[in-house]
């Protein structure tokens, strides 16, 4: 049984950053009231080298598994339950919101080895998206501007921009209309008649 024995390929480095993060998101992040000290949760992850813009609400009972992994733009949201895994790097753009126990994986296990030797890709989300509740982003997954992804949809591969996608596995449902861009190209047509 000893040749199956699960490996970890994570430095040492990497085992004491989580280790000193767990406690310190233990004492400085998840004690603070969901409705206060927005701003502390999100110096304490820029301590631990975290990149977040401005206007960015983070719940404190979001979990982070490596904040010096994560980059968020400007006006994301993240809510309460959301799990960030981010073993490999996840890039989130600006005007973002991630659900209610939504989770980003950017991680998982080798299924042809019975050592399971841990792989990971990032996953990147551009601005304009919205993952709703309970929904998953799978390891090396692209979301593009403006998509939507539904409630406890799973998303196995890239979702194209300003597309609605649902389901399991995920599949597109509709394209994303903005009222504000349709009300704008009806103005210009008339104009142009």
């Amino acid at each position: 049984m000893k040749q199956y024995k699960y490996v970890n390929h994570l430095s040492r480095r990497n085992q004491m950053a989580r280790l000193i993060w767990g406690i310190s998101c233990g004492l400085l992040f998840r004690p603070t009231p969901r409705w206060a000290l927005n701003g502390w949760r999100c110096t304490v992850l820029r301590l631990f080298g975290a990149e977040i813009g401005t206007g960015c609400r983070i719940d404190p009972k979001v979990r982070i598994w490596a904040p010096w992994n994560l980059s968020l733009g400007d006006y994301v949201a993240l809510a309460e339950g959301v799990d960030v895994y981010c073993v490999s790097r996840i890039t989130i753009g600006s005007k973002v919101t991630i659900s209610q126990r939504s989770f980003l994986c950017t991680a998982s296990h080798e299924t042809t080895s019975l050592n399971r030797p841990l792989i990971h890709a990032p996953i990147r989300i551009g601005d304009h998206v919205w993952v709703a509740a309970e929904a998953m982003i799978q390891p090396g997954v692209v979301l593009h501007e403006g998509a939507v992804v539904g409630a406890r949809a799973v998303i196995r591969r890239d979702v194209p921009a300003w597309t609605i996608w649902a389901g399991n596995p995920a599949r597109e449902v509709g394209k994303r209309r903005i009222a504000e861009q349709a009300t704008q190209i009806s103005s210009e047509q008339q104009r142009a008649r």
